[in-house]
């Protein structure tokens, strides 16, 4: 299943230079919900456990791939686990995703979408398939935004072990200068059956560095679970991502 991260990186190189052109917002905390006809977004994270007694086990890149189908549906591959695991994993690529986001209200500074997923957690045995469905809703008031994506994640199969979930991230943004935004990434995620005794909440804080037009670079250092029930409370990552979009 490699090649579909490769899927849309012809559609990125021979659009016009006109179509790059969109209008889309180089402003990090000012971009709508959702990319514009025919945009195609390519993000690549490395993320880098900083835990203690782990440190930089495990190392991993969940690239993206975004694209603007049309102004109300985009069209997203991604990774729910690991993407390509660089270090500390039992395999090098084992998961995968495909989703959508479908605009169901646009108005000046705010969008509202219907979310929808298709994700392999895991293709080794035992294969593990989930569908998520949800709202993407974003409020956009310069220098200021928020953006929240609650979604219902459901396990396809293998019950006893892939059960489902409630997941509400959440970001805001602040743009500090024309290139450079500040933002806070956090949320609350836990088992649908149990949320009150699993639920965790994570929180990070990151920059977002325009270096020039559709070209973004970026850090976040974030607590996995600095206050919620469900898992350790003393996990840290830090994130490096590269994102390129036409």
């Amino acid at each position: 299943m490699r090649w579909a991260a490769y899927l849309f990186l012809p559609v990125l190189l021979a659009l016009p230079a006109s179509v790059r052109a969109a209008g889309y917002p180089d402003e990090y905390a000012l971009r709508p919900l959702q990319l514009p006809t025919r945009m195609v977004q390519i993000k690549a994270p490395v993320i880098v456990n900083l835990s203690r007694g782990s440190a930089g086990r495990p190392v991993w890149i969940p690239f993206d791939i975004r694209l603007g189908v049309s102004d109300d549906l985009e069209l997203r591959l991604f990774h729910p686990v690991h993407g390509v695991c660089v270090r500390g994993c039992d395999h090098v690529y084992n998961d995968l995703g495909l989703g959508m986001l479908y605009s169901v209200m646009r108005e000046p500074g705010m969008d509202l979408a219907l979310l929808g997923a298709l994700e392999v957690t895991s293709f080794a045995d035992p294969a593990l398939l989930r569908l998520d469905l949800g709202l993407g809703w974003k409020l956009v008031h310069a220098p200021f935004s928020i953006a929240a994506w609650p979604y219902l994640s459901l396990g396809l199969n293998r019950r006893d072990i892939n059960g489902d979930s409630i997941n509400v991230p959440i970001e805001l943004a602040f743009q500090i200068s024309y290139p450079t935004a500040l933002f806070i990434e956090t949320g609350f995620y836990g088992d649908a059956r149990h949320f009150a005794d699993t639920w965790s909440s994570p929180l990070g804080l990151g920059i977002n560095y325009l270096v020039e037009y559709g070209m973004d670079l970026g850090a976040e250092l974030k607590l996995t679970n600095p206050i919620g029930n469900g898992g350790s409370s003393d996990g840290r990552l830090l994130i490096v991502y590269l994102a390129l979009r036409n």
